[in-house]
């Protein structure tokens, strides 16, 4: 998952810093303005924001966050958090308040579930037929085979289950991944793709478990296991 930080203080540095080693990608903002132009054009799973932003009302950009993207998971993060700016922070459209210094495992687990929440799914864990992807353990099996992928190959994997069969563009891929940093070649995302197909295969998985589409993108059909045993016989 990627997350989008408003680094502008020592908190929510070390916070983010933290969270890159719970297994998250970050793409850094230095001020509201920016937080709002990264939002609008990049790929994020959730928005954490710190209250003392040097160019604007931590509120009110909350409210235009929450506006432009109703559905985006949006945390602010201080070191002290009273009942009045709860009540305040909430009430603009934020979904959390998370005091720090803390656990940062609790921090990441409970990010994890508000993102999974907002894409639709109750449970940690996802599902498209036989394959399975357990978003807290963050781990990928073939029925009771694991599935040994690189980081970057999880964090494509989980994207396309998250987006629950729908289509994703090569370039969400890109921005999900690289966030404009040290991006390569686009084409690389056809090798992870080849990568990930050739895992699948070596431990019983069919090619159409990955179904790409020239000119649109690629995606994980979201199958019950009975669907995806008819679609094989």
């Amino acid at each position: 998952m990627r997350l989008l930080v408003a680094d502008t203080t020592w908190n929510i540095a070390g916070l983010a810093h933290a969270l890159r080693k719970e297994g998250f990608y970050i793409t850094e903002a230095g001020s509201g303005a920016e937080l709002l132009e990264f939002a609008s054009s990049a790929e994020q799973n959730a928005i954490l924001i710190d209250p003392d932003l040097p160019d604007m009302n931590a509120g009110d950009l909350i409210a235009r966050l929450r506006a432009d993207h109703p559905r985006m998971v949006i945390v602010v993060v201080s070191r002290r958090v009273e009942d009045a700016m709860r009540t305040r922070f909430m009430a603009r459209g934020a979904d959390e308040l998370f005091e720090w210094p803390a656990k940062p495992v609790e921090i990441a687990a409970r990010l994890r579930a508000y993102v999974r929440r907002t894409c639709g799914f109750a449970s940690p864990q996802l599902t498209s037929g036989a394959l399975t992807l357990n978003v807290e353990e963050r781990a990928v099996h073939w029925g009771q085979m694991p599935l040994h992928l690189t980081r970057l190959e999880y964090e494509l994997i989980e994207m396309l289950m998250l987006r629950a069969g729908g289509m994703v563009t090569r370039e969400q891929i890109m921005l999900q991944l690289y966030a404009w940093q040290d991006e390569p070649d686009p084409k690389i995302i056809d090798v992870y793709i080849c990568r990930i197909r050739s895992k699948l295969a070596a431990i019983g998985a069919p090619e159409d478990v990955l179904v790409t589409a020239f000119g649109q993108g690629v995606r994980i059909p979201m199958l019950t296991l009975p669907e995806r045993q008819e679609a094989a016989a």
